[in-house]
């Protein structure tokens, strides 16, 4: 971050330091050639960008002397220039990549956590899943057992009632037995 703020001021400097060398020369050759400024800066500016088409050359001997000096002194700012914008758009691009990259790995990391939670859920609903089947078959079993102790159950009233309808016999037998006897306990008294 440091380097990239440092990078960009280098970068304003270098073109404040073009402009100012392309208005010097500008001011320079228009006196000394004699040329209008628009031809001037035209000229100054074909020879920082070493495009030189020709068409405008210097004529005194002072103007090529400074046209060597110049072009020695701005080509090296351009290309200096040039240089550390590619590097700040590089870096630029590079720093986009990295978050792109964090955020990609950051996403990942919660598909990941994600996964997990899923097959965790999955594991928690298998497991509760067979905890119901055997439940169930639990269930089954004990109505199968509540079945057959209703069925013994009833088994056990029916012997119950047949019991008491014997006993009822048995009683309605005992009284019919014990008149008997006091008749006959009566007959002998009497007798």
């Amino acid at each position: 971050m440091a380097q990239t703020k440092k990078l960009k001021e280098s970068i304003k400097l270098l073109i404040t330091a073009i402009f100012a060398l392309l208005a010097l020369g500008t001011v320079v050759f228009s006196y000394i050639e004699g040329w209008n400024l628009v031809d001037s800066f035209y000229f100054v500016t074909m020879t920082a960008t070493t495009v030189g088409y020709g068409d405008f050359t210097p004529t005194h001997a002072l103007s090529k002397i400074i046209t060597v000096i110049y072009s020695l002194a701005i080509i090296p700012f351009i290309l200096y220039a040039f240089t550390a914008i590619a590097k700040y758009e590089v870096e630029r691009v590079n720093k986009q990549i990295h978050g792109i990259a964090l955020k990609q790995k950051e996403n990942k990391e919660e598909i990941e956590k994600a996964e997990r939670k899923l097959r965790d859920q999955k594991q928690l609903m298998k497991e509760q899943e067979e905890i119901l089947e055997k439940q169930e078959k639990q269930l089954k079993k004990q109505v199968v057992i509540n079945k057959e102790q209703e069925e013994e159950l009833e088994g056990h009233q029916k012997k119950i009632r047949k019991a008491e309808k014997e006993l009822k016999e048995h009683d309605e037998e005992l009284e019919v037995v014990e008149e008997v006897v006091e008749e006959q306990i009566a007959k002998k008294i009497k007798k």
